[in-house]
């Protein structure tokens, strides 16, 4: 009896021991934690216009223009000024009756609740307005009647011997001459006539097929750049933005043979202002 006993007691030994050594004698074993960090799969927001960290909205006016109690003619010049700044901060043309101009904050210069004025073909024009960025304003503008047009009709110039000579057709968005001629490499000089009495007007000289690019980056340049693009490989010469009356000489050496374009940069102008120079052997 002993003998069995003793036999039992041997086996529950080993029974028991490897019970501890399979299981742990802990309870049922856990899978492992994951200690690696969640990634964060959310896309970033879009910067977008008027968020912060985008650009800042600007102010775009439209409305009839009247002059003098009639509606104003296709081209008639309309520029923007700001309280505070020397220069126009933008520029636009009418059509059909209507202008339509954006002011953009330049980043040197905070707009905000500034006033806005606009002169109507060189002549103050009423009402005036605040810019707000990211507004757009129904603003019909005039020019009171009986106020005197801003220059008169200017006389022809002294052209120089050996000068080519152009001009602005008076009022008209046009140049009074369709193509120039000059010998490629000479040393000339282009005697350039804002003859209108209300428009603001420049003489640019491009390579051929890029003048409504150029004037698309003259818009970019602004007002202070004379709405001309700075350091642009594809103007080739260049008149200042001229006062209605105003004539400026222009000088350069011709490029190589070949047709160029000449045109004003004003926004707008480049659509109808625009002619052929010819470079010749």
């Amino acid at each position: 009896m002993l003998q069995v006993i003793l036999k039992l007691t041997g086996i529950f030994a080993v029974v028991s021991f490897l019970a501890i050594a399979c299981g742990g004698g802990d309870g049922p074993t856990q899978a492992p934690r994951n200690t690696t960090a969640p990634q964060n799969t959310t896309a970033p927001p879009d910067v977008s216009f008027g968020q912060p960290g985008g650009p800042i909205p600007p102010h775009a006016f439209v409305g009839t223009v009247t002059v003098d109690g009639a509606t104003a003619v296709d081209g008639t010049q309309v520029t923007a000024f700001l309280e505070g700044v020397p220069d126009s901060v933008a520029g636009t043309t009418v059509t059909d009756g209507r202008y339509v101009i954006k002011i953009v904050q330049r980043s040197s210069t905070l707009f905000a609740d500034r006033k806005i004025t606009f002169m109507i073909g060189g002549r103050d024009g009423s009402p005036t307005a605040v810019w707000t960025s990211g507004e757009a304003t129904e603003l019909n503008l005039l020019v009171d009647s009986g106020a005197p047009p801003a220059v008169d009709a200017p006389p022809p110039v002294d052209v120089p011997v050996g000068a080519l000579a152009i001009s602005t057709d008076g009022d008209t968005l046009k140049f009074d001459q369709a193509s120039l001629e000059a010998k490629a490499g000479s040393k000339i000089t282009v005697v350039f006539q804002n003859a209108s009495t209300i428009n603001q007007h420049n003489w640019v000289l491009v390579q051929s097929g890029t003048k409504d690019e150029v004037a698309a980056a003259g818009t970019e340049a602004g007002a202070e750049a004379h709405w001309i693009p700075r350091s642009d490989d594809r103007v080739l010469a260049k008149s200042d933005l001229l006062e209605p009356g105003g004539t400026q000489e222009v000088r350069f050496t011709v490029p190589a043979a070949g047709t160029y374009q000449f045109v004003c940069t004003f926004p707008g102008h480049n659509f109808t202002m625009f002619g052929d120079f010819v470079a010749t052997p």
